[in-house]
């Protein structure tokens, strides 16, 4: 029984361990912590215009193999109706890339692929929401090692419109 045990926490620990020594997570380890949003919601096929506030909180999750992010705007009088996210992330050996699977308060989803470019890590595929599948594309741009950007984008007849931008800081 005590050589299960420690078989198990072996194990337990080899996989926390793999997760945030992984070279190719590493660099996700900038998002891990709490930011503060603000920024602009753009019109477009989701709604209306209008200014965000939001807070983002990142972890490591299910022994550092995905990092979860959760964010959720703050209801106010021109944001009725606050939009929320869990986003994971993580690295896939096929396409030997970063992947994201994302989920939202909309009944929305997507599924994505990522690159670093410098400091910019943007995640490109599928978006799917309201009966409706566009590819969207989400940059996150470093700015210090307190505040990164990011704006979001959804193809529309071809064209990339923009959906929202925001600046965070811890």
């Amino acid at each position: 029984m005590k050589i299960r045990i420690l078989t198990l926490g072996l194990c337990l620990v080899t996989v926390a361990a793999f997760g945030q020594a992984n070279p190719k997570l590493k660099d996700l380890n900038y998002f891990v912590g709490t930011f503060q949003c603000t920024g602009t919601s753009f019109a477009s096929p989701m709604g209306p215009e209008h200014p965000t506030k939001a807070t983002v909180t990142a972890a490591w999750i299910l022994g550092g193999t995905w990092l979860e992010a959760h964010y959720k705007e703050a209801k106010t009088a021109k944001n009725p109706t606050p939009f929320e996210l869990r986003a994971f992330w993580g690295y896939d050996e096929e396409p030997k890339s970063i992947v994201a699977g994302t989920v939202d308060s909309m009944g929305g989803y997507s599924t994505a692929t990522a690159a670093w470019d410098g400091d910019k890590l943007t995640f490109t595929g599928p978006m799917h929401a309201g009966g409706m599948t566009a590819n969207s594309r989400d940059v996150f741009t470093k700015v210090s090692k307190d505040e990164f950007r990011h704006e979001g984008e959804m193809e529309d007849k071809g064209a990339w419109i923009k959906i929202d931008e925001e600046t965070c800081k811890r």
